[in-house]
C-alpha cells in the first residue's frame, strides 16, 4: 500500500498529459459537434475565425461535444476570457479551433494557458471540412503535438 502523499505509478499515469505522453491522446468529435463543423464550412468563415471546443476527457480520449465560434482576427482567449468560460462550463473547455490559422494564432496557443488542450485546425474550403487535431505540449518550449482523430463507430462497441 503506498504511503500518503506519494503517488502510485500506474499504467494510467503514464498516459496522462502531464507526463508528456500526449501522443496517446485522441479526439472524438460527436455527431452534433461534427454538424457544427459542417455548418461552419457552409458559412465560409474568414481564414482567421476561431472558437472554443466544449466537451470532456475520458481516459486518454478527449470528447468534443460542442464547437462554439468566438471571433475572427483577434488572438484566442486570454486568462480573463478563459476564466469566464470556465465559470460558464466548469471543466468543459477542452480546447480551441481555428479556420486556416495564421502564425499569430499558432503563437498565441503555444502558451501555459493552453497546455494539454486540443487545437483543431479546420480547412473549410474543401467540399468536406478537413480536421487536423493537435495537443499543446511542453518540452523546454511549447509545441503542437499531433493527436489522432477517433473514428465514429456505428453499432455496439467491442
Amino acid at each position: 500500500m503506498p504511503r500518503r502523499g506519494r503517488q502510485n505509478k500506474s499504467r494510467a499515469s503514464f498516459l496522462d498529459s502531464r507526463n508528456g505522453y500526449n501522443w496517446r491522446v485522441d479526439v472524438f468529435i460527436t455527431p452534433e459537434a461534427r454538424r457544427e463543423v459542417e455548418a461552419l464550412r457552409a458559412l465560409r468563415p474568414a481564414p482567421s475565425a476561431w472558437g472554443v471546443l466544449i466537451g470532456h476527457k475520458r481516459g486518454p480520449r478527449v470528447i468534443v461535444e460542442k464547437v462554439f465560434p468566438a471571433g475572427e482576427g483577434a488572438p484566442p482567449l486570454d486568462e480573463t476570457g478563459a476564466a469566464e468560460l470556465e465559470r460558464i462550463w466548469p471543466g468543459g473547455v477542452v480546447g480551441v479551433f481555428a479556420v486556416r490559422p495564421g502564425a499569430a494564432f499558432r503563437k498565441a496557443v503555444l502558451a501555459p494557458l493552453f497546455y494539454g488542450k486540443i487545437v483543431l485546425v479546420l480547412d473549410a474550403t474543401r467540399r468536406s471540412a478537413s480536421i487536423s487535431p493537435a495537443v499543446v505540449e511542453f518540452d523546454r518550449k511549447f509545441y503542437l503535438a499531433p493527436a489522432g482523430l477517433a473514428p465514429a463507430v456505428k453499432g455496439r462497441r467491442p
